[in-house]
C-alpha cells in the first residue's frame, strides 16, 4: 500500500466499502478485484484483480498486498489468474495497469505479465506509468509458455 495510500493502511470501514463495491461490480460486469488469502493461514493478504481505476471506463488490473507478503510471488500468481479469467471467461479484449513511476516492483510485475509500456502521465500531482495488454497478446504468450 506504500504506493497506493502513501503507506497509510485502510480503516475497516474503507475495506468494507471496497469489498461491497467489488461485489456490486461482479454482479454488474462479471469481474472484480478478489481477496488474496495466505495459503497457509487463510488470512487476508490483500486484493488482486480487474476493476476500474478512478473515472476510467476501461478495465484495469491491480494488486495490493500487505508488506509481509511482498516479494514472495503472490502478486504474480494472483495477477496471472486474474488475466486468464478476464480474457478467457469474461472475454475482455484489453486491460491496462497503472502504478507510480518509482514503483519498480509493480512495473516489473506488469512486464512479467506481458504488458507493454504505454505512457507516463500525471494524476493528482503524482507521476504514473500505464501499461496494457491485449487478449491476443496474452493468448499468444500463454500458448508459448505451455
Amino acid at each position: 500500500m506504500r504506493h497506493i495510500t502513501g503507506g497509510v493502511p485502510w480503516t475497516d470501514e474503507q475495506v468494507r466499502k471496497f469489498v461491497d463495491r467489488q461485489v456490486e461490480l461482479y454482479a454488474e460486469r462479471g469481474f472484480c478485484r478478489w481477496r488474496v488469502l495466505d495459503p497457509a493461514t487463510c488470512e487476508l493478504m490483500g486484493f488482486c484483480g480487474v476493476g476500474f481505476w478512478g473515472q476510467e471506463l476501461e478495465p484495469e488490473i491491480g494488486w495490493w498486498l500487505a508488506k509481509p507478503y511482498w516479494g514472495r510471488g503472490f502478486a504474480t500468481e494472483a495477477a496471472h489468474c486474474a488475466l486468464r479469467d478476464i480474457f478467457d471467461r469474461v472475454g475482455l479484449q484489453r486491460v491496462f495497469s497503472v502504478a507510480r513511476r518509482e514503483n519498480s516492483a509493480s512495473r516489473k510485475l506488469m512486464e512479467k505479465l506481458g504488458m507493454r509500456f504505454e505512457k507516463v502521465f500525471e494524476h493528482d500531482g503524482l507521476e504514473l506509468v500505464r501499461y496494457e495488454i491485449l487478449h491476443t497478446e496474452y493468448s499468444r504468450r500463454a500458448r508459448t509458455e505451455v
